[in-house]
């Protein structure tokens, strides 16, 4: 999966974050280490808002790190899907049956936790559960057994003596 976050956007989440220490120096390696070890699914609004958070309970002596955004952010997304019963109800209004109520609610869950509008991830949501509804696995051709030849194609291994096989080195 590919990063939400461009390199770009953890650069200035990370200048927002030395901002928060006198303007401490920004290193170029630091911000890509920083957008390395960022989850692939941090958005650069959440990235802000859990800056926002972090600096806003904690001293300011605490330092803001990569592990303390994902955290922060994982605890958003988290918090914006629905509950069951909502999630439940969405179905029932769309007429998603137990068939496709898998398909349904991971991308409902997955667009959601993208900060996708309810509305808009239960569209989504809809077409992915009808089209990727799960079918029973067909069944395997039967096919017939097919024996290996030796020498010329002509007499299956075994049938031959073992002078024949091998020619004379026997």
């Amino acid at each position: 999966m590919s990063k939400q976050i461009k390199y770009s956007e953890a650069a200035l989440v990370y200048a927002k974050i030395m901002t928060h220490h006198g303007n401490a120096p920004f290193e170029d390696s630091d911000a890509q280490q920083f957008w390395h070890e960022l989850d692939d699914l941090v958005t650069l609004r959440d990235a802000n808002a859990a800056v926002e958070e972090f600096y806003g309970s904690h001293p300011g002596t605490d330092w803001m790190r990569s592990g303390d955004v994902n955290i922060l952010t994982r605890r958003m997304r988290a918090a914006r899907i629905p509950e069951q019963a909502e999630i439940g109800r969405l179905m029932d209004q769309a007429g998603i049956d137990s068939e496709h109520a898998l398909a349904y609610r991971r991308q409902l869950i997955h667009a959601i936790s993208l900060d996708q509008p309810v509305k808009q991830a239960h569209a989504l949501a809809v077409e992915a559960a009808h089209r990727q509804a799960i079918e029973a696995p067909k069944p395997a051709k039967h096919r017939p057994k097919r024996y290996h030849f030796a020498g010329r194609g002509q007499t299956q291994i075994g049938a031959m003596s073992l002078k024949d096989t091998l020619g004379g080195a026997a």
